[in-house]
């Protein structure tokens, strides 16, 4: 005969189910690091000073997701931003231009996230190689109309690319042709966090490579999280 947590739910008095929780959270958390332990010696060269940042990051969230209950957003505290915080462009335009717009645009940073692939699109490689107009890509378009302010202004706007492992092999291939343009293009690496199993809540993957099956087991942190994943990782020129 087996037992559900659910059976223990109904059969342990509250005391007692929320300290065997308690210690099945204990469970899951000791195993986890030790998976991730496994995984790391699987690394080759930097691969494992890199990788062991990312999966301090990554127990931090694995704690939290065992220690919350119920829904890890409350819609009740979302609201829309007050109305003048986003402004209409013809707004902005008849305010006119500043001053002095190079002191203005060297005060600038163009960061673009890159880390999607094409294939929901029918495409391979990164959704930033796609052709969108005239054979120019997505990328080109980028560099373009950054290269025009710093030639028209006489600035140095730099572009800055959050790539994640499923792009940026082929992104700092690509980013040669871009050398002799008057843009500087910096690339840093999203946190690579493993996937993990719905029922054992432990990671798919059994080592770090990055080709073949385990590609799949592997997935970057959130496009959102650009400031923990520039700040422990050094920005490397192309």
């Amino acid at each position: 005969m087996s037992f559900s947590v659910e059976d223990l739910r109904k059969t342990l008095p509250n005391g007692k189910m929320a300290e065997f929780q308690e210690v099945m959270r204990q469970q899951l958390e000791t195993s986890m690091h030790r998976e991730l332990e496994k995984l790391l010696s699987t690394a080759k060269g930097n691969e494992a000073e890199v990788s062991k940042k990312d999966f301090e990051g990554f127990k931090e969230l694995f704690h939290r997701f065992l220690q919350v209950k119920g829904p890890s957003v409350d819609w009740a505290k979302i609201h829309r931003p007050p109305e003048d915080s986003i402004q209409p462009y013809e707004r902005i335009k008849a305010k006119g231009l500043p001053d002095s717009v190079a002191e203005s645009l060297n005060k600038l940073v163009v960061v673009k996230l890159n880390g999607g692939l094409g294939t929901s699109m029918g495409c391979k490689g990164p959704k930033s190689l796609i052709s969108v107009r005239n054979e120019n890509t997505f990328l080109d378009l980028t560099v373009q109309q950054i290269e025009h302010l710093n030639k028209t202004y006489n600035t140095d706007v730099p572009l800055v690319l959050m790539n994640s492992f499923n792009t940026d092999e082929d992104t700092k291939k690509i980013l040669q042709k871009y050398t002799h343009h008057r843009v500087k293009i910096h690339t840093f690496n999203q946190s690579r966090y493993p996937r993990i199993n719905k029922e054992s809540l432990l990671p798919v993957a059994t080592d770090l490579e990055m080709t073949g099956r385990t590609r799949t087991s592997g997935t970057p942190r959130a496009t959102g999280t650009s400031t923990p994943a520039s700040t422990t990782r050094a920005c490397w020129t192309s």
